[in-house]
């Protein structure tokens, strides 16, 4: 049995992926949730977004046969367990990532760099002012549920703005992070 009546092909998973709404989005996020429970870096939007980056790019090939819930849940599951790993074979990250903070903090050129990047940030998301209280948010690390209770938000409305503004600032800023207004 060959390869291509196994599997779907890009062109069928794309098709497939792009029909899905809202409350599919939603019952996919639940399960990323489940998956991401305890992964230390990384959440379930991280967890379903590389879930779908990795069959939309054909990286993981989907079997025909297989459900969708199904088999994305085990993508997920996939990469949790992948992440995982690569936390327990990385113990001193936080001490690494801490000190590189600390250097940078004794680095006025690293400060102004950083300051002017998330100014320039800032500015491209002025239209959009949901989707700049939450890079604010970010920026502050305030978690998920804390953004939405302070911003009067649902879930839903928080990942519709997050989406807004993460591709908002891929658009401006991905080719060589060169925004100018």
């Amino acid at each position: 049995m060959d390869d291509e009546a196994t599997h779907l092909s890009l062109g069928e998973v794309r098709r497939i992926i792009g029909r899905l709404r809202g409350p599919d989005l939603v019952r996919l996020s639940l399960l990323g949730r489940v998956w991401a429970a305890g992964l230390r870096y990384h959440d379930a939007d991280d967890l379903l977004y590389e879930a779908l980056d990795r069959i939309l790019s054909g990286r993981r090939l989907w079997p025909s046969e297989v459900p969708l819930p199904a088999f994305l849940s085990q993508v997920m599951r996939s990469i949790a367990s992948q992440w995982r790993q690569e936390d327990r074979r990385e113990p001193l990250r936080e001490d690494e990532t801490e000190q590189i903070f600390d250097d940078e903090a004794h680095d006025p050129s690293a400060t102004y760099e950083m300051d002017d990047l998330t100014s320039r940030m800032r500015s491209a998301l002025a239209s959009d002012p949901l989707a700049l209280a939450i890079f604010e948010h970010i920026l502050a690390d305030s978690d998920r549920d804390e953004a939405q209770r302070a911003l009067g938000i649902d879930a839903t409305q928080y990942d519709t703005a997050r989406r807004r503004m993460a591709n908002r600032l891929f658009d401006d800023f991905h080719s060589g992070w060169a925004y100018a207004p």
